[in-house]
């Protein structure tokens, strides 16, 4: 009897074929919900508010995932800007700034911002709580290769600053950085960080209607009237 190997190739492969023909799909389908459970819902409430996770939720990291790293996690390992060509290292990615928009989500914002709004809209706050973690400033040393901030100051960033500006470029104008929570310790579980974080957004006087991510982690815990998880078959945050 000939048992089944499970074979790294055929998981790319099949990652591939599930990228290209249903993923987008698939998002699009849950946050078409997600805007119709807005539309409806934040009228109803007071100071309305919905949440975002960022990485495979908001911004799309499957240009370094896919193309750069063959889904492997490489933390800081130098990207050949502007190229990218080698293997990119996902701090320096991140610093990069060009982590495109998942164009639901994006849509989703901008409902929510009431921008560009045809009709009557309620407007809905929108914060971010991400996984990606606070630090000091940073420049990749291909961009600054003698590491000397009186030098090139101009282009040393935080993850806060870099999140921020990926933000923007990709068309989620007007992002508050008090509206956008990083990690500053490494201590406790995921799940527990960010329902902290919606705690504290509610004792903002916000009513958290809908909490949008792509996993469990990002969701669970309570404090949103609604969850909406998105597919992310790449990897797995518990």
């Amino acid at each position: 009897m000939i048992s089944f190997q499970p074979n790294l190739g055929v998981f790319k492969t099949q990652l591939l074929v599930y990228r290209c023909a249903n993923y987008d799909n698939e998002i699009e389908l849950i946050v078409r919900e997600a805007q119709a459970w807005v539309k409806q819902r934040a009228p109803q409430v007071n100071n309305p508010a919905i949440v975002l996770d960022i990485d495979e939720t908001s911004l799309s990291n499957w240009r370094r995932m896919h193309y750069k790293d063959g889904y492997s996690y490489i933390p800081h390992d130098a990207c050949d800007f502007p190229n990218m060509i080698e293997a990119c290292g996902d701090v320096d990615w991140q610093w990069s700034a060009q982590a495109p928009a998942i164009q639901p989500v994006l849509d989703l914002y901008k409902l929510a911002q009431c921008i560009d709004a045809a009709a009557a809209c309620t407007k809905v706050d929108v914060f971010f709580v991400t996984g990606r973690r606070e630090g000091e400033k940073v420049c990749p040393k291909q961009v600054c290769p003698d590491q000397d901030k009186s030098k090139t100051r101009a282009n040393w960033k935080t993850p806060t600053e870099w999140t921020l500006e990926n933000l923007q470029k990709a068309g989620f104008a007007g992002v508050a950085p008090d509206h956008l929570y990083l990690r500053k310790d490494s201590s406790g579980t995921t799940t527990g960080y960010k329902t902290d974080r919606r705690i504290e957004i509610e004792k903002l006087g916000k009513t958290i209607i809908a909490n949008v991510g792509d996993q469990e982690s990002d969701l669970v815990g309570g404090h949103a009237d609604r969850t909406f998880k998105l597919p992310n078959p790449f990897y797995l945050i518990p």
